[in-house]
């Protein structure tokens, strides 16, 4: 009497997830003893971190990414929503008690203003503020923004041991990233491109899933002259356009979600 071919299937793959599970653990095990010992290098180290943000299929799934954030800073509180449509294009709508500002950036140009007014063309130090609120992309596309990994010493932030790594900006500048080894995420990301506020260093905090992603929703903006800005994300979406994007330019490219 043969066995009913449904009852096979549903074994068979819980039987097939479950060694993928055992394997997967085993895999971070290892890993984990690896690092301990200092046998990881500068390349897996980031791997390490981008399989602890996610699997390759969902972030490479990442058409577009708009976040909102309430922040506060040395001239009071802020509202900022930032979108994003790899690999180059970026709008950020912040506002202040003196207004809201908008800004788009492209590969070809930046430009923008007041909300309401003539939008003017900007420079590259915009531009680079644009590109340096990008924080959730920078984590997701660090293969593609940066390279030259190298390690570096280990260091202690907010009380945990993490692995300091330098690399190099799209422009060549330098900049690093330290990584935890206990959970593979980031602590903090160093930038020291001139943008806006010159150098800055970004520490990452409360971690949560959105779209099969592991995502932070609190971070903090050191810059060189130790001002600091700090974002509580209210929404993170993905693949989604925000109604921020209500009035683009005309050559501002589109994504439309399934």
């Amino acid at each position: 009497m043969s066995a009913r071919p449904g009852k096979t299937a549903v074994n068979t793959v819980g039987r097939v997830q479950l060694r993928q599970a055992v394997l997967m653990f085993a895999a971070i095990a290892v890993c984990a003893a690896c690092a301990k010992e200092d046998g990881l290098t500068a390349d897996q180290m980031i791997d390490g971190m981008l399989a602890a943000i996610g699997p390759a299929p969902s972030r490479k799934a990442v058409q577009s990414l708009s976040t909102t954030a309430e922040g506060s800073g040395p001239e009071g509180p802020f509202a900022i929503t930032v979108t994003s449509i790899p690999p180059s294009t970026v709008y950020v709508r912040q506002q202040t008690s003196n207004g809201i500002t908008e800004i788009w950036s492209t590969p070809e140009r930046t430009w923008g203003g007041d909300a309401g007014e003539k939008y003017e063309p900007m420079g590259r130090r915009v531009r680079d503020f644009v590109r340096e609120q990008e924080f959730h992309l920078m984590l997701l596309d660090i293969r593609s923004r940066f390279s030259d990994f190298e390690l570096q010493a280990k260091e202690s932030i907010a009380g945990a041991e993490c692995q300091r790594i330098s690399m190099r900006d799209e422009a060549g500048d330098e900049a690093s990233i330290c990584v935890r080894p206990e959970d593979w995420l980031p602590a903090e990301l160093r930038l020291m491109s001139g943008g806006a506020g010159g150098p800055a260093r970004i520490y990452f905090d409360d971690w949560r899933e959105v779209d099969g992603l592991n995502l932070f929703h609190s971070s903090t903006l050191a810059e060189e002259s130790e001002r600091l800005f700090s974002y509580d994300y209210v929404d993170i979406s993905i693949n989604t356009f925000a109604y921020e994007i209500r009035v683009p330019p005309p050559d501002l490219p589109r994504v439309r979600s399934e």
